[in-house]
């Protein structure tokens, strides 16, 4: 079937990859930047693009060396089999815990402004089976999908956000540059962990038609969403200030509910920007689901995939019940950010600094 076709384009890639990286801070990031430097919030996130860019470098070096592999191989035949394995299952914990707790997010999310009625139990059910059931189609399902929903989803997105200029006071963002360098870096690093989701590259060698263009498919998708990041937060601070952002918990949503779209029949316009984070909330949790699913059949060496996505089902849906509620759950993701940086970094720099101590591994000029 055309839906087992598992090579991808890296237009593809770059589309399901900005869907990644935009559902993970849109609704918060505005106010994460300005808790971490006031008015300066929205310079950190350039410093935080930048960093995440320098991770996204990172990892495609690695990757490009092991182009029919995944984290899973290439860490075995760079650090031993058994650091290889111990590896690929901390990420797979990871995958599997992030992926809760964004669940509940977005649960707690749609129950507060559509479905307040709806038990909190039966939104994330929904959300999860749906996802599940695109993982068992594959990668390349996936990649059809994301190049859909991009369209879908940033071009009235950025549309919206220029009907929103009208009411923008950018003598809120003045002065500028109060923030000591020090506080600069320690705030851009925080923010840059928001970039989470480019550790997904790590599993992706095996999939992609043409690998030589890896890095430049990252640095393009990473500084498209960092510069729709830095507006978003810019017209935020422009529009509230530097103490209505920090009181609110969703700034941007708060946001869209004050758009005058004109000659516009929709009578909340935030509704709008639900219906966009969801779909790209949606291509997260799926991409979780798919590369943790894509990581057990890989240490276990099993031909199907499919029918290990549905054991998984339970387990994110109960982890993702444990959070009281959506400020228990950002305290948790807060307590688990230095776990982050480990495979968006750290593991990925040192698997390739051995890789060239060994000399593992195949350039792309060879």
């Amino acid at each position: 079937m055309f839906s087992k076709n598992e090579k991808i384009c890296i237009r593809q890639l770059e589309s399901l990859l900005i869907l990644d990286l935009y559902s993970r801070g849109v609704l918060f990031l505005p106010r994460l930047a300005v808790e971490a430097a006031n008015q300066d919030g929205w310079i950190c996130l350039i410093g935080a693009t930048i960093l995440a860019a320098f991770y996204g470098f990172i990892i495609t070096r690695l990757v490009r060396r092991f182009p029919n592999d995944t984290f899973v191989e290439f860490s075995a035949k760079i650090l031993s089999k058994p650091v290889g394995m111990v590896l690929s299952l901390l990420f797979f914990v990871k995958l599997i815990i992030f992926a809760a707790f964004e669940l509940r997010i977005f649960g707690e999310v749609v129950k507060q402004i559509l479905l307040p009625q709806t038990p909190i139990e039966v939104i994330i059910a929904s959300m999860l089976l749906i996802a599940s059931y695109l993982v068992r189609k594959g990668f390349e399902a996936r990649a059809r999908l994301g190049e859909i929903l991009f369209f879908i989803v940033f071009i009235p997105l950025i549309s919206v956000l220029i009907f929103v200029l009208p009411d923008a006071d950018f003598g809120n963002l003045q002065p500028f540059l109060t923030t000591s360098f020090t506080h600069f870096l320690k705030s851009s690093y925080d923010l840059s962990l928001t970039y989470i989701a480019i550790e997904l590259l790590l599993l992706v060698g095996p999939f992609i038609n043409d690998y030589r263009k890896l890095e430049k498919a990252s640095v393009i998708s990473i500084f498209f969403v960092g510069i729709l990041n830095v507006i978003s937060a810019i017209i935020v601070l422009a529009v509230f200030g530097v103490v209505q952002t920090k009181r609110q918990l969703l700034p941007f949503m708060v946001l869209m509910g004050i758009v005058e779209i004109p000659g516009a029949f929709i009578e909340r316009q935030e509704i709008l920007m639900i219906i966009f984070w969801i779909l790209s909330d949606f291509s997260f949790i799926n991409a979780s689901l798919y590369f943790s699913s894509l990581i057990i059949k890989r240490v276990s060496k099993i031909e199907d995939q499919g029918f290990l996505v549905l054991p998984l089902v339970p387990i994110v849906y109960l982890i993702s019940l444990f959070p009281d509620n959506i400020v228990q759950t950002t305290d948790w993701i807060l307590v688990l950010r230095s776990f982050r940086i480990l495979f968006m970094f750290f593991i990925p720099l040192v698997l390739l600094l051995v890789a060239r101590l060994r000399k593992l591994g195949e350039t792309v000029e060879k």
